[in-house]
């Protein structure tokens, strides 16, 4: 007699806890089928905001040092030349970057160089240099490490650079790119350093 007793608490109990199971089964399974739509407009939003974005040009967060925000469709110029190379290297974290120099820094290497006047390239030809970085950047998301402004200025005039410089600034918009450049403005007249701020976005 107390078996049984003891079986039908057991089987009360049981039917208990499979009864609150299904209930609590039933209230999640009708709260998140309400919630789908809700998900899905989301979705959607975002999706839509994004494409508008795009539409727009609208500049992407990529990588935030030191307080600054690095987007696509932008060009920053670095006084400093390691700050410039440690923000290029934490973006090829999340981009495919190409280095534009004379020479690379000991120990630092890159998947993409062109150093000039050893592959080919003479500083001297901005046209083929700026052929050779918008072969590289036409996929988009990329980001571009030119560290080699001064010697481009020294090599070809500042006239001549300028203009390579806002053939570059077009590429980069259009193609959803960073750009990195590195130089000292003090080296520069004031009219000099006024046009090279007018192709920069940011000066660090």
């Amino acid at each position: 007699m107390q078996n049984v007793k003891g079986n039908k608490s057991i089987f009360q109990l049981y039917s208990f806890s499979v009864g609150c199971t299904y209930q609590f089964s039933a209230v999640f399974y009708e709260r998140f089928i309400r919630l789908i739509p809700s998900v899905q407009i989301m979705l959607h939003a975002y999706l839509i905001a994004g494409v508008i974005a795009c539409a727009l040009g609208v500049k992407v967060c990529i990588y935030r040092e030191n307080g600054t925000n690095f987007r696509t469709r932008c060009a920053y110029l670095l006084k400093r030349k390691k700050a410039a190379e440690a923000a290029f290297e934490k973006l090829l974290r999340k981009k495919e970057g190409l280095c534009i120099a004379r020479a690379l820094p000991p120990g630092r290497e890159y998947d993409n160089t062109l150093l000039l006047d050893e592959n080919g390239i003479s500083a001297h030809d901005l046209e083929k240099i700026l052929h050779h970085i918008n072969r590289f950047i036409r996929p988009g998301n990329k980001v571009i490490l030119l560290d080699c402004l001064e010697h481009l200025i020294s090599e070809n005039g500042f006239d001549e650079t300028v203009k390579f410089l806002h053939s570059l600034k077009d590429q980069v918009v259009l193609h959803q790119a960073i750009l990195l450049t590195t130089m000292d403005l003090d080296a520069l007249s004031r009219r000099e350093q006024s046009y090279v701020r007018r192709e920069m976005d940011k000066l660090m």
